[in-house]
């Protein structure tokens, strides 16, 4: 069974390769501060997301909206994904409870 996510660019398409671009560049010029050593681009082939992760798997997607590198969540406990921003927009707040996504999540794992 092959993986869903990949690093290897031979299986990146157009989009993707422009996505990927814009990721190093953004990245180049701002850095981002919550990923660390171990950075590699990938891809979800079954998403199509292109994304950052370090070797502690923190995620960093391109937000369209701000031309930046946001850090992107799941929680441990439900499974519910997404920005942290669009947590906030679902009455979630996955900095509040330290990558879970609600206090109810976090607190099942106290």
């Amino acid at each position: 069974m092959e993986s869903i996510v990949t690093t290897d660019f031979a299986k990146f398409g157009y989009r993707e390769l422009e996505i990927t671009g814009k990721l190093l560049i953004i990245y180049a010029e701002y850095g981002v501060s919550f990923l660390g050593d171990g950075l590699t681009i990938n891809l979800n082939i079954n998403s199509g997301y292109v994304f950052l992760s370090d070797e502690d798997f923190n995620v960093g997607v391109l937000e369209d909206a701000t031309a930046h590198i946001v850090q992107f969540f799941s929680c441990m406990e439900c499974g519910h994904e997404g920005t942290q921003e669009e947590a906030l927009e679902e009455d979630k707040d996955f900095l509040t409870y330290e990558g879970f996504c609600s206090k109810d999540c976090a607190l099942k794992n106290m």
